[in-house]
């Protein structure tokens, strides 16, 4: 029996009683899922025997997973994620945007449900990562707002965060590969029925049918809007740490104050859906 205790009012919860592994019962996947649907962020600690292939099978008890396009991992469906002192080896190691508030790969057609991440090295300080509620985010909203913003849809698209790091040559192929996709900015969470905000400041480059002045001042109101205190919560690392959230239903942060230290996480990420 899992014990869960929720860490505020309204996102973010502590799991305990579980060993994380591909051979867990089909009723406690089944509470684990609905205890992510209640909560959206899940934490586990002291996770210690979990290994990259425990890791994977895990993942997969939720659904397919899938491989980032510039993920460096031994295995295409494992990410690593290492934040070094030695910038250039760290942005070798990690997508640009991790300490940007954002939502996994929104620039997909088909944005990924779920992230799991596993702290394997931890710096003596910092490295903290925050997730926000964008269903109390859109609630929060006047009953106008909501409503303007209801028929409203939005531009995403992989080359504003990834592109200036690549070469010419690879910029353009992934430019084919990953052309800029449209999604709703209120999207629906499809366990709920419940509204939610989806736009984010790494991906997200324009509302669809606005002026640019426009929209960019609208997209700011909502990111700051998207990423109030009261929506948040936050979690300290420990090696042996692994957080499972719902991409769809909320955007997280990697804090970057981690001095000289590193600071090195796995990620195995879940497919999903169109958003609507």
């Amino acid at each position: 029996m899992i014990h869960v205790r929720p860490l505020s009012s309204r996102i973010g919860a502590e799991v305990h009683g579980v060993e994380l592994d591909g051979t867990l019962r089909p009723e406690i996947v089944a509470e684990l899922r609905k205890a992510l649907v209640e909560f959206k962020v899940l934490f586990f600690r002291d996770q210690t025997r979990m290994t990259p292939d425990k890791h994977l099978d895990f993942g997969r008890l939720f659904g397919t997973l899938e491989a980032h396009p510039v993920a460096t991992a031994d295995r295409s469906e494992l990410m690593t994620l290492r934040r070094a002192p030695d910038v250039a080896t760290a942005r070798a190691n990690f997508p640009y945007g991790e300490d940007y508030w954002h939502s996994d790969v929104s620039w997909r057609e088909h944005p990924s449900f779920g992230s799991i991440l596993r702290a394997v090295e931890i710096p003596p300080v910092g490295g903290d990562t925050l997730w926000a509620d964008m269903e109390a985010a859109f609630a929060g909203l006047s009953p106008q707002m909501q409503g303007a913003l209801r028929p409203l849809r939005a531009i995403h698209d992989f080359d504003r965060a990834f592109g200036p790091g690549l070469a010419p040559e690879d910029r353009a192929a992934m430019a084919k590969r990953f052309p800029p996709v449209e999604h709703p900015v209120v999207r629906t969470n499809p366990d709920t029925g419940a509204p939610l905000l989806y736009v984010n400041e790494i991906f997200t480059t324009r509302i669809v049918g606005m002026d640019l002045r426009e929209s960019d001042s609208l997209l700011q109101f909502l990111y700051r809007q998207a990423t109030k205190p009261e929506y948040q919560c936050r979690f300290s690392w420990r090696e042996g740490s692994v957080a499972f959230w719902d991409n769809r239903t909320t955007q997280h942060y990697a804090c970057h104050d981690t001095g000289e230290g590193v600071r090195e996480m796995h990620r195995v990420t879940i497919s999903g859906d169109r958003p609507y």
